[in-house]
């Protein structure tokens, strides 16, 4: 038997992949259309793909199965201590989100009481009033005839409301724009980083490192005031949990939590709960404006909107990788990954794939009748770190599309494909402009 092939510091060569010289030629499409290059290395070598990576060993997985292998199967045998989420700790801290499973485990276990379904259900007072508020910013746009919006914006603004009262307890509205501002900036800094393999410390003051410092600054100031708005609003002892927040300041805690801990958990769901659920709606509008009949099936039966939903994260995922680092020898689809590597799950990729799904780049939400499979559908992740807020998430996300395409008329004004930046989430890169009118019932 031959010895396996060594692209370089001994790293053996287990799956195929590109050779060296022809990712060295393709680096700039890598960091300008990433989603594209995945795509081609994924038709052009298979469901495991090795790349030419010396250091870690660089593996992507595109396959249902061997997503449920790494995500789920081998859970215990894998670590979030990888370059995507070291970077994405500058900004969220060690989070629920990019905490590793030693700190992870003891605090998802304190946070689900935030998340049992009678919590989730009074985050709906929280979207009606963010709702509300929507429609008259719109109404007042409309009053003289159709305007043009970004609803890109507009669903950030409208998520962020939203997270900061069913999370937190708080209103932000003079606040909206600057902190949802201040998440791009910093994720987009995170996504920077990660694409340079000589990133400088963030304490150097490059230009790059400046900005994104005064984003984190301004997070930081978010947290602030959400700390002190709840010491103004204490409620008596023995009532009620109300949120997210009074988990976290829970004084009767067998441990309680720092001001490091409870300021990183706050800006994790800052982040994570507006962001991803903002880009997740983003791309809702842009796939039913581009499919009118589903937009008018839409209108006619509301309770279409959870189907719409579910099809629009299948196709547009807002997390469209998620890396882990292996803690040992790993077999995925019959591919020996040798530990202290580095594997990359992409869901844009595994919701493509015909083993999953069939047509799998039509939006068809009538798919989803029969509820979300069980394989080969991971928009919230999978396993032990399933999303948290997926349910919270998809309550919101279905009733902000049914209320206001009962409501409004959503029209495009191109017909261009919409290019997409793929950062920490899936973006518009220039923003989504969009027709609206009021729809007169």
């Amino acid at each position: 038997m031959k010895p396996p092939k060594r692209h370089g510091w001994n790293t053996p060569v287990t799956a195929v992949g590109p050779q060296g010289g022809a990712m060295l030629r393709s680096i700039k499409g890598i960091t300008s259309d990433p989603l594209t290059y995945l795509e081609s290395t994924w038709a052009d070598f298979g469901d495991v793909v090795q790349f030419p990576i010396p250091k870690p060993a660089t593996y992507l997985i595109t396959s249902p199965e061997g997503a449920r292998e790494v995500l789920i199967n081998q859970h215990n045998e894998t670590s979030k201590r990888t370059l995507q989420y070291n970077n994405l700790s500058l900004v969220t801290g060690e989070g629920l989100l990019t905490a590793d499973t030693q700190a992870w485990r003891p605090r998802r276990r304190m946070l689900q009481p935030a998340f049992h379904k009678e919590m989730i259900a009074l985050s709906e007072h929280h979207i009606a009033a963010g709702l509300a508020k929507l429609d008259n910013q719109w109404v007042e746009l409309t009053s003289v005839g159709p305007a043009i919006i970004d609803i890109d914006h507009a669903m950030m603004s409208l998520a962020l409301e939203i997270t900061c009262g069913a999370l937190f307890g708080i209103e932000v509205d003079d606040d909206v724009d600057e902190i949802t501002s201040a998440t791009l900036i910093a994720l987009h800094g995170v996504v920077a980083r990660a694409r340079n393999p000589i990133s400088l410390p963030l304490a150097i003051p490059t230009p790059a490192n400046l900005k994104m410092k005064r984003a984190i600054k301004r997070l930081d100031k978010a947290v602030d005031a959400i700390l002190i708005s709840r010491a103004l609003n204490q409620l008596p002892d023995q009532a009620p949990i109300r949120d997210m927040l009074d988990v976290l300041l829970d004084p009767d805690l067998e441990t309680p939590l720092t001001k490091q801990q409870i300021r990183d958990e706050i800006v994790t769901f800052i982040v994570a709960g507006h962001e991803t659920v903002a880009s997740a709606l983003t791309w809702a509008w842009h796939l039913l404006v581009t499919n009118p009949d589903e937009m008018q099936k839409l209108k006619r039966d509301p309770t279409r909107a959870q189907l719409v939903f579910d099809e629009s994260l299948r196709l547009y995922p807002p997390a469209w990788v998620i890396t882990r680092r292996t803690l040992s020898d790993l077999t995925v689809d019959e591919v020996l990954i040798p530990a202290n590597s580095l594997v990359i799950v992409s869901p844009w990729l595994v919701h493509r794939n015909p083993k999953a799904w069939d047509n799998p780049n039509a939006f068809i939400p009538d798919r989803f009748l029969a509820g979300s499979p069980q394989l080969g559908y991971i928009p919230f992740g999978a396993g032990a770190r399933l999303c948290i807020g997926k349910e919270m998430a998809r309550l919101e996300g279905s009733q902000i599309l049914a209320h206001i395409a009962a409501n409004w008329n959503i029209e495009a004004i191109h017909t261009s494909p919409v290019p997409i930046d793929a950062s920490v989430t899936l973006r518009p890169a220039s923003g989504m402009p969009v027709r609206i009118s009021r729809l007169l019932n």
